[in-house]
């Protein structure tokens, strides 16, 4: 019983030094003569400081276990990141299973995740986390350098090939617009190599915010082999008052801009079909860490055959 109230007692004391939070992603939507209430995404995050110079953070996500129309859709939890930071006066470590670099300070940009994805994420240029290793250092006032090696495949599947992804990310300005004022713009490079040719990805953006306007612009290419593909996005956010933002954002997706090998095929990759992304709408902060979003969100495909789409949603987020 003794031992039981000790392993209690320690186990208290690490949660009450360390900080739980938690975010929960819901959405009603409307679109083509059907309603439906949707859950989106759970999280749950743990973290503490070990010491002057080391601290963790766990993150749980909970979501659908097939969203592809199988029989099992039932909501799980998988560990989404298991990251331990290293500290030092000549810059920050990064191990286990890590955020990437490749689209954080862009997602800030946005500055809306709970009702959309960031154009990296949405188009699944890259995954948001990965098993492996991670350097970041400030070199002058404002300029962050980042360089991670991951396995490449993200943090659903373990290793599939010998082979590893390296990302690179240099960023100067303000990294989070959604709290401060300022600007940023950065560049972002990741290679990956196959037994054929290496997969590259590179994302160009910048941000400004300031007298309640807050800007977004990206500029994404990756290169598969012989596919290269193309994302333009920008967005834009006002806010009207204290606790109500107005926000627009744009898309222009090229699943496939031409064969690398011969530009003048252009009937590849029938599959896959150009499209425009546009979404609108409100934002009303509650008390509580509760957001409410009403919007529309519009959809068109340049191959005719494809029918443009419309969807009417309300999100909400509930921070804790």
């Amino acid at each position: 019983m003794k031992k039981i109230l000790f392993v209690l007692s320690i186990t208290g004391l690490m949660i009450a030094e360390g900080k739980i939070g938690g975010v929960t992603y819901f959405e009603f939507i409307s679109a083509d003569d059907s309603t439906a209430f949707n859950f989106q995404r759970q999280y749950f995050s743990y973290g503490a400081d070990v010491s002057n110079n080391v601290s963790f953070k766990i993150i749980y996500d909970v979501g659908r276990t097939n969203k592809n129309g199988g029989e099992d859709t039932r909501l799980v939890a998988f560990l989404k990141k298991a990251q331990i930071n290293y500290k030092t006066s000549f810059s920050k470590f990064d191990y286990g299973l890590i955020g990437m670099n490749t689209y954080g300070v862009q997602e800030k940009n946005w500055g809306y995740r709970f009702i959309e994805k960031s154009a990296i994420d949405k188009y699944e240029f890259s995954s948001t986390a990965d098993i492996g290793v991670g350097f970041s250092r400030s070199l002058i006032d404002n300029l962050n350098l980042s360089l991670q090696i991951v396995n490449g495949e993200g943090f659903k599947k373990p290793q599939g090939d010998k082979y590893q992804k390296i990302a690179f990310n240099s960023t100067y300005g303000e990294r989070n617009l959604i709290k401060n004022d300022g600007f940023n713009a950065g560049v972002v490079y990741t290679t990956e190599q196959t037994d054929d040719k290496p997969n590259i990805m590179t994302s160009l953006f910048g941000g400004y915010s300031g007298m309640g306007l807050r800007l977004g612009g990206q500029y994404n290419m990756l290169t598969k082999g012989n596919i290269e593909s193309n994302i333009v996005s920008v967005s834009a956010n006002y806010n009207v008052r204290d606790n109500i933002d107005i926000f627009t954002r744009y898309d222009l997706a090229d699943p496939w801009t031409e064969s690398v090998d011969d530009p003048n095929t252009n009937d590849l990759n029938e599959g896959e079909d150009n499209s425009t992304y546009l979404i609108a709408g409100i934002v009303l902060t509650c008390d509580g860490g509760i957001s409410i979003a009403p919007n529309v969100r519009m959809t068109n495909y340049e191959n005719t055959a494809k029918e443009s789409e419309s969807e009417y949603k309300v999100n909400f987020q509930f921070k804790f």
